[in-house]
């Protein structure tokens, strides 16, 4: 009878034991419940990622003016829902690849490179949900914009730049083991300007995010 009881003790804790997930893998039964427990962070890529700038540049006809596209190059962000059920982004960081300059401006080769939109606060915005896996929402961002510029081989930090507030547009999809996002955002007004030869302005980005499981 001892062995007997032994034996149904083992059997009952090898059960526990598979039953349960696997120590510090924690388990989220909703794409909201994971956002109200824990801050959760989901990588950008360059898949399904889009954007343009409009350049303006001086020609002896006067402004000319050309959509350029941006391809994104890597980037993240970080929302949680407060104990208010705001949801709120703690870090939105987004780097583009080399932007080329019109050989004409300079007279020689040049690019604007280490391009990256930077966030600078915590927004927080009320979720539409849908149910408990689906929700869209659109915060004010304030983003700070850095740049370097090359010219001929060389090159050289520019200054940094404040946007105005930016409508991001935020669209969660997927369940509590993973996370899809979509954030489109626009930029509208001037955001750099060259010797009264060339201009940038109104910058589109829409992002493709999710979880890394």
């Amino acid at each position: 009878m001892r062995h007997m009881r032994l034996y149904l003790a083992l059997l009952l804790l090898a059960s526990a034991c598979a039953s349960s997930p696997p120590s510090g893998e924690p388990t989220y039964s909703s794409v909201r419940d994971r956002l109200e427990r824990s801050p959760t962070r989901l990588l950008i890529g360059a898949a399904g990622s889009t954007g343009s700038i409009t350049a303006r540049r001086y020609t002896h006809d006067g402004w000319v003016d050309g959509l350029t596209p941006l391809a994104t190059s890597n980037g993240e962000l970080t929302a949680h829902l407060d104990q208010a059920g705001l949801l709120e982004l703690s870090a939105f960081d987004v780097g583009v690849d080399p932007i080329e300059i019109p050989d004409s401006v300079f007279g020689k080769p040049a690019q604007l490179r280490d391009v990256r939109v930077t966030l600078t606060s915590r927004p927080a915005a009320a979720p539409q949900w849908t149910d408990s896996d689906d929700a869209t929402a659109t915060i004010m961002i304030d983003l700070d914009l850095s740049w370097s510029i090359m010219v001929n081989g060389g090159t050289a930090p520019l200054g940094a730049q404040h946007l105005p507030p930016i409508a991001a547009d935020l669209t969660l999809t997927g369940a509590g083991d993973h996370i899809d996002a979509k954030v489109s955002l626009h930029a509208m007004g001037e955001l750099w300007s060259w010797a009264g030869l060339m201009k940038l302005s109104e910058l589109q980005m829409s992002l493709a995010a999710a979880t890394v499981d």
